[in-house]
């Protein structure tokens, strides 16, 4: 790898590309600090969707974050003239997130090595991501070794006192008190994983509710929630109350997430945001490689604080991985196998050790 010789003491413009997902750009923030740390007076900016930007409202290390989607091609390419960038970072090979860093003419573009435009970076870092051999947040820290950045960071979402009053004031007003533990169950992913079964999630629950364990929420988005509605008919004990009236928007979510003693999901987006808030979580995850937990699973400094569970054969042995879901698979919906009494008895063990 080819290091680029800079002085610390100086001050770069750099900016971040990643132009993809919830989860991708929560398990990127962190990089942000790591070029803080090395370069301390440097401007550092973010160009990301406007549906991923929530991530980074109130973070000290960011200077400024640019809505790719708000701009064309052309005009995000003049932008970045304008703004004398030195040094970009492409952490994942999009068109945009190459062609741009070229044509506004950035001296040193940084990026994967691992599509054919990846030959328009100056520095290409060969990865094999799909092998999952480290953390998809590691990957990204990786990227910045060029620069002489080494320091391992984690990503952290910052949520403000007035964002943490509302949330308190909105759970008070659903539950009438927070003296409970408040466990929050996600059961959508988005499509971006293998999921445990949405009847999983509401077994918990009912069973949660039933022995007292703990104040339920299930979230999800609109559309979610109102298929949840529908299948509470099934499950007498949990109240519409328990559930979110309607999607929130993400800050409204943060700040919710983080009220909770407990976050569990699938994979996805949502309990990377809720590691990233310091919130211990229960994470269900495929071994399909490309989304297996070495990859996809926590990146965070306290490992302690969250479970990780994957699919196991009759011996509670861990299955292969596969490369594929289908129906010839043996182990076909093999998430099914993770059983709700043993989450369940996972959570008891994590409120009363």
């Amino acid at each position: 790898m080819k290091k680029i010789n800079l002085h610390e003491s100086s001050p770069f413009r750099i900016i971040l590309f990643r132009t993809d997902r919830l989860g991708d750009t929560v398990l990127t923030i962190q990089c942000a600090q790591a070029l803080k740390d090395k370069y301390p007076d440097s401007y550092i900016c973010f160009a990301l969707r406007s549906y991923t930007a929530p991530l980074l409202e109130n973070n000290p290390f960011v200077d400024e974050v640019i809505l790719i989607d708000k701009y064309s091609q052309k005009q995000l390419t003049q932008l970045l003239k304008n703004k004398k960038i030195d040094i970009s970072i492409s952490f994942f090979a999009s068109k945009l997130a190459t062609y741009v860093p070229l044509f506004a003419k950035i001296p040193i573009r940084i990026g994967p090595l691992s599509k054919l435009r990846s030959i328009f970076f100056t520095h290409r870092i060969r990865q094999k991501r799909s092998s999952g051999s480290e953390n998809e947040g590691q990957y990204n820290l990786n990227l910045l070794k060029p620069l002489g950045s080494q320091k391992v960071f984690f990503p952290k979402i910052y949520v403000n006192e007035n964002e943490k009053s509302n949330a308190k004031e909105y759970l008070e007003k659903k539950f009438g008190s927070l003296e409970k533990n408040l466990i929050i169950l996600h059961p959508g992913s988005g499509g971006s994983s293998k999921d445990w079964n949405t009847n999983n999630y509401l077994a918990l629950a009912q069973k949660i509710l039933e022995e007292n364990l703990a104040e339920v929420l299930i979230t999800g988005s609109t559309e979610e929630l109102s298929k949840y509605k529908k299948m509470l008919k099934n499950y007498p004990i949990i109240d519409k109350n328990n559930l979110l009236e309607e999607q929130k928007p993400l800050r409204e979510f943060f700040a919710i997430i983080q009220q909770a003693k407990l976050f569990l999901s699938n994979g996805t987006g949502p309990l990377h945001c809720a590691i990233a808030l310091d919130v211990p979580t229960i994470g269900f995850h495929t071994l399909m490689r490309s989304c297996k937990p070495d990859r996809w699973g926590p990146f965070t400094s306290d490992m302690q604080k969250h479970t990780v569970f994957t699919p196991k054969d009759d011996n509670n042995e861990p299955l292969p991985e596969c490369t594929s879901c289908n129906t010839k698979c043996p182990y076909y919906l093999c998430m099914d196998r993770i059983k709700v009494i043993d989450v369940y008895e996972k959570i008891k063990e994590i409120f009363y050790p």
